[in-house]
């Protein structure tokens, strides 16, 4: 028993020195990968800009719903640009980039819903925010980054989460296919704009996250169902802004048809057409001299 003891302990003690010293190389590693990032995404050429804004918003409660509401949104703004690293409205290059392919990161967000401001989720749990991430894969059919427009194919692929921001948990994920075509400003002050076309696509959990109605919550008016995966509606978004100095003014429009979607026999499907519009500022008071 005790040459037991002995092993287990010498066992123990070469386990956690081989942890130690590997947890040790694995921050060394993430330094020195930090290091360089910082080293490009900081270089002379490297252009920054630091702000914040805010937005008024009018959306659907979630797409099928008939009922509405207004949310007012302030964020930060944080733009890096540089030759091979950009982060504004994604993160492009730091993946991966060529003159015609590139891998792009992708996000989106859901409002919460609180069921007593709908009529047809009335009694049920209410929806936490969701949050969406992911990669996207872009082809580039004309123009580019440092060209006056671009005409591209995106193909993000998210993941889903849904949070009351104490708690986090998965909701199934999401593929947007769509074709976008977009202006860059060429100067500091003038107008850019953005218009996308697609297809959406998402998992049954996804689907049952906003349109399930359990045996539990079912009603005279509100039948039992349980959503299925597939196709989720065709959309187009439409994001235009005007910059004037230090000061962004924009807005954005999306539309979301949602006939033939898996899930439009729900009973929680009231109106098959989505709309989410809003405008904002933003403002900028910090940037990189050059």
């Amino acid at each position: 028993m005790k040459n037991y003891n002995v092993f287990i302990y010498r066992l123990y003690n070469k386990v956690t020195k081989f942890i130690s010293r590997s947890i040790f190389t694995m921050k060394k590693s993430l330094i020195i990968f930090i290091l360089l990032i910082c080293n490009n995404a900081f270089a002379d050429k490297t252009y920054w800009e630091l702000g914040a804004g805010v937005t008024a918003l009018n959306t659907a409660l979630y797409p099928g719903s008939d009922e509405d509401k207004n949310f007012v949104i302030p964020f930060p703004y944080f733009r890096i640009q540089s030759d091979n690293f950009e982060i504004d409205d994604g993160i492009r290059g730091f993946l991966f980039e060529s003159p015609d392919l590139r891998i792009n990161i992708s996000g989106g967000l859901g409002v919460p819903v609180n069921s007593e401001d709908s009529t047809a989720r009335s009694g049920m749990p209410d929806l936490d925010t969701i949050l969406e991430i992911g990669p996207s894969l872009e082809l580039i059919f004309s123009g580019g980054r440092k060209k006056p427009h671009e005409f591209r194919l995106e193909l993000p692929l998210r993941t889903a989460f849904s949070t009351d921001l104490k708690s986090a948990d998965n909701a199934g994920w999401l593929i947007e296919p769509r074709l976008t075509y977009e202006t860059l400003r060429p100067f500091k002050t003038g107008w850019a704009y953005q218009v996308s076309t697609g297809l959406r696509y998402a998992s049954d959990d996804y689907h049952a996250y906003y349109y399930d109605v359990p045996a539990a919550f079912a009603t005279t008016e509100r039948n039992e169902y349980h959503a299925d995966g597939g196709y989720s509606g065709a959309f187009v978004d439409l994001v235009g802004n005007w910059r004037q100095d230090d000061l962004i003014y924009f807005a954005f429009v999306r539309y979301q048809n949602l006939s033939g979607a898996a899930y439009e026999d729900s009973p929680l499907v009231d109106d098959t057409n989505y709309f989410s519009m809003g405008v904002g500022i933003m403002w900028i008071f910090a940037h990189s001299k050059n």
